[in-house]
């Protein structure tokens, strides 16, 4: 895989997924070098190139859910969601992603929740997942890692 960043013409040239926490960035404003940098790639991806996990829409509104009840977004949840679902397909998980899910857990050492994320990635055939959570640049099945953040 190529040593690919948030400018790079060629960034978008493989299927990608972009995890919770850089949606959550990207439309609060908390943070605000996370927040651009979550901006400034979401700009880039399209919905040719990119998808919607299934598990990343449902953590998206629990997340909203909170932040929005602690007063830190005026943002309604199910229309954030909406909004993403609109710019983006939304990917079902298939039965296979629990059990290849928890071999990832256990053959490389990743935290359950982002095993099945990323064995719902593999599953889709995304090659490159967007996420803060995990090591930039690791590979796993198949799906490297990137932190557009860094």
């Amino acid at each position: 895989m190529s040593n690919l960043g948030v400018g790079d013409r060629d960034a978008t040239s493989c299927m990608n997924a972009v995890d919770t926490n850089i949606l959550v960035y990207a439309i609060c404003a908390d943070e605000p070098a996370k927040s651009a940098a979550s901006m400034r790639l979401l700009d880039e991806l399209t919905a040719a190139d990119t998808v919607l996990l299934w598990q990343v829409a449902c953590e998206l509104g629990a997340v909203l859910t909170r932040l929005r009840a602690s007063g830190r977004t005026t943002l309604d949840a199910a229309e954030a969601v909406q909004a993403y679902r609109g710019r983006f397909p939304l990917v079902l998980p298939s039965p296979t992603i629990l059990n290849d899910g928890l071999r990832i857990h256990l053959d490389d050492q990743v935290s359950y929740w982002d095993a099945m994320l990323l064995a719902a990635c593999a599953d889709a055939g995304v090659k490159r997942l967007n996420s803060e959570d995990l090591p930039s640049r690791s590979i796993i099945r198949g799906v490297e890692v990137f932190n557009p953040i860094e």
